[in-house]
């Protein structure tokens, strides 16, 4: 017996848990110590062809991204170039259809995913060029704007007589010289021309320098893109001299070693473009390479494991049993309470996270976004009917921002307090700052619309807050459709009325009716902006008020019409030069303030004071008195249907002409002749407004002798020839 008790201590000392975390860490940290030693001898062979294996990868990934941009955007350029607006402005240029071509080119360049800078249209019959800030001459704009030594005018004038449809040219520095003491440099860009005719044609600008940051994420900058013919269409490093593309040719492998670096190749499989990135062998031998350091570095960490594994063990044998109770009694969605205060951070923590990745999973299965954690809450269901219930909150501006989240936590309460009794397995989440989300199981949509009806009221208490606006989608029954589902509940929000109490929305109006002036409102508006007259302009926006009161329209379709308003304020109000500062607190922040109109009447309120603050500005600005230019401005309402000329002005003020004109742009904001051709053709459409009236005769009443010239300038201050004007007079009246 006496023998056995050496035994039976060893195997009672043996199966504590201590003694068998020691044996464990021990053993653990021998077998890592074996594995690493032999890892090493192993892989330090390896290491090379991963990392060239890597360097291929990613530039297979690069070529790839290029192919799908290139792609894309020739796509979409094509549709641009062929579309509708396209086509009438190269057949028939005419000012009036520059401003939605003007506008879809701003969405093009406005979309940070597309990387183009400009789109230019290019004519050659007059030289003009439309491009995202205006319109302009060739000169102007290759010369000034968008200067680049790799292409000059001529290079652009000689693209007219290329057989080509579509062509990429090789990236270069692009700079403004507006002002030549300070020019500005855009960029290196990417051209592609797009032409079917030998007198017009279109450029998009791509940013090089974005794309290649965007697409080719390496530690060394050393990246060539060469074209099917071998030129170099972008270079990343110009320090760097290129290899020559026969030399290119001649390897032909992915991959090889010049000059003591790496060449990596890639072919695109669309476009036949060579994709070149290289690495110095010494950069990949360092890597390669098994330092002493990490030698000491590792046997130091053995030391210091097995130092620790002792630390740990005798500091975890009991508290780990008590922990790995507590957290086996943990329920789902109850933390766990103990007396132990350890136990219950980590209770409130695990929870915590719990619902975090919760929230973050339903999220991300919403949007469609990929989600690789393991143990991410899941949401996979079928044959299970399910709709979504949307709640859109729009604060008043006197609230502060932490009554808002205060408000906004007590309505994901209420919600929660009224679904989960009917419905156990709902979910409510905020998803976005104004957003909270409720998917409720169920297929019987008469039974969540009364529920919510219930709701609708305590929400309407509430309108001290702001207005609430529910929207609930229609039937689904699987959860691969939670992303389609959430697309409808977020359409159907914009679809709320702007009206001071909480809206059910369950389906979209049949129909999206527009809202806007008509063409001879437009003018009107135009012309009273332009003129100060705030009485006109107030009746004008009564009118237009008077029509949305008889029909039902939606926000989205107040927003746009209101979105639009901005705009034509501020082209109304170019011409007259007005302080910058005044301008932006009539219209600061403006697309704001328009998200901020919870009613009708709000709306209707902020754009008839944008109006009228922007007509007696105008009028002001008109007002200002000037000695000379009053003259001036005499001198040609008097003499308006003589031969005017700038020197007589000159001499009857006592100055020089050169002095005078300029003198007369900076106080009014366009030149005398401008003025003198702009009185003329307003004079003339008053005139033709009498058919009694010749054409001729109007022309000649107003100084023009020659009535090809009275044509010419009539169409380009009105848009349209004389004829045409009488013609759209009559049929109006």
């Amino acid at each position: 017996m006496k023998n056995l008790q050496p035994i039976l201590f060893i195997r009672n000392r043996s199966n504590s848990l201590f003694i068998r975390l020691i044996a464990g860490f021990l053993c653990i940290i021998l077998l890592l110590a074996s594995f690493i030693m032999y890892a090493f001898s192993v892989s330090k062979q390896n290491v090379r062809q991963e990392i060239v294996k890597y360097n291929t990868l990613m530039l297979e990934n690069t070529s790839e991204r290029y192919e799908k941009q290139l792609d894309l955007i020739k796509k979409q350029m094509v549709l641009f170039f062929f579309s509708e607006e396209v086509q009438r402005l190269q057949n028939t240029p005419n000012y009036v259809n520059f401003l939605p071509i003007v506008r879809e080119i701003s969405g093009f360049t406005a979309n940070p995913y597309l990387f183009i800078d400009n789109i230019v249209l290019y004519s050659k019959k007059d030289g003009l060029v439309l491009e995202k800030s205006t319109s302009t001459n060739a000169e102007a704009m290759f010369n000034v704007f968008y200067s680049s030594d790799k292409y000059s005018l001529d290079f652009w004038k000689q693209q007219f007589k290329e057989p080509y449809t579509s062509r990429i040219f090789p990236a270069a520095p692009v700079i403004n010289s507006t002002f030549q003491n300070q020019p500005q440099t855009l960029g290196e860009m990417m051209p592609i021309i797009f032409k079917n005719k030998d007198d017009f044609y279109m450029v998009a600008f791509l940013d090089a320098m974005k794309m290649y940051q965007e697409f080719h994420r390496s530690i060394y900058n050393d990246f060539i893109i060469y074209n099917e013919v071998g030129e170099i269409l972008f270079k990343s490093a110009e320090h760097e001299p290129g290899i020559s593309f026969d030399d290119l040719q001649k390897y032909g492998s992915n991959n090889f070693i010049r000059d003591n670096k790496y060449h990596f190749v890639m072919t695109g499989k669309s476009t036949g473009y060579k994709y070149l990135y290289r690495v110095p062998v010494e950069r990949i031998a360092n890597q390669s390479r098994l330092s002493i350091t990490l030698i000491v570095i590792m046997a130091a960490a053995i030391s210091l494991s097995i130092m620790f594994s002792f630390l740990f063990a005798a500091r975890i044998n009991n508290p780990l049993k008590r922990v790995i109770e507590s957290l086996r009694q943990m329920k789902d969605y109850v933390p766990f309470r103990s007396n132990i205060k350890e136990f219950n951070i980590i209770s409130n923590e695990i929870h915590g996270n719990h619902m975090i990745r919760k929230q973050l999973s339903f999220i991300n299965h919403l949007k469609a976004i990929r989600y690789h954690e393991h143990d991410a809450w899941k949401l996979d269901f079928t044959n299970k009917p399910f709709v979504f219930v949307l709640f859109q909150i729009q604060p008043y501006n006197t609230i502060s921002k932490s009554s808002i989240q205060q408000w906004l936590y007590y309505m994901k309460t209420y919600i929660d307090s009224r679904l989960i009794p009917t419905y156990p397995d709902s979910q409510t989440f905020q998803i976005e700052r104004d957003q909270i989300l409720s998917l409720v199981f169920t297929d019987q949509l008469t039974v969540v619309a009364d529920l919510l009806g219930e709701m609708k009221s305590v929400f309407d208490h509430d309108r001290e807050y702001g207005i609430v606006t529910i929207a609930i989608t229609s039937i689904y029954t699987d959860s691969a459709q939670l992303t389609a589902a959430y697309e409808e509940v977020q359409e159907l929000v914009g679809e709320r009325l702007l009206i001071n109490e909480t809206q059910i929305i369950r389906k979209r109006a049949v129909t999206q009716m527009a809202v806007g002036f008509s063409p001879d409102q437009d003018k009107e508006l135009e012309v009273h902006l332009r003129e100060g007259n705030t009485q006109q302009l107030i009746a004008l926006m009564e009118r237009q008020f008077a029509k949305w009161h008889s029909k039902e329209l939606t926000a989205v379709v107040m927003l746009r019409f209101a979105e639009s308003l901005i705009d034509k304020i501020r082209n109304a109000t170019i011409p007259y030069h007005l302080d910058p500062n005044r301008l932006e607190i009539i219209l600061g922040k403006a697309g704001e303030r328009i998200l901020q109109c919870s009613t009708l009447k709000e709306l209707e309120q902020l754009l008839l004071d944008w109006v009228t603050q922007t007509s007696e500005a105008v009028r002001e600005k008109k007002e200002e008195k000037h000695p000379v230019t009053s003259f001036v401005i005499d001198y040609i309402n008097e003499h308006l249907a003589e031969e005017i000329y700038l020197e007589i002005l000159a001499e009857k003020l006592k100055m020089s002409s050169g002095y005078l004109s300029s003198y007369f742009k900076a106080k009014t904001g366009k030149s005398i002749v401008d003025y003198i051709n702009e009185t003329r053709i307003t004079k003339a459409t008053s005139l033709l407004t009498d058919n009694r009236i010749k054409i001729h005769d109007a022309a000649m009443a107003v100084g023009y002798q020659n009535i090809t010239s009275f044509n010419r300038m009539f169409k380009k201050y009105t848009g349209m020839t004389p004829s045409e004007y009488r013609k759209r007079i009559d049929s109006s009246t």
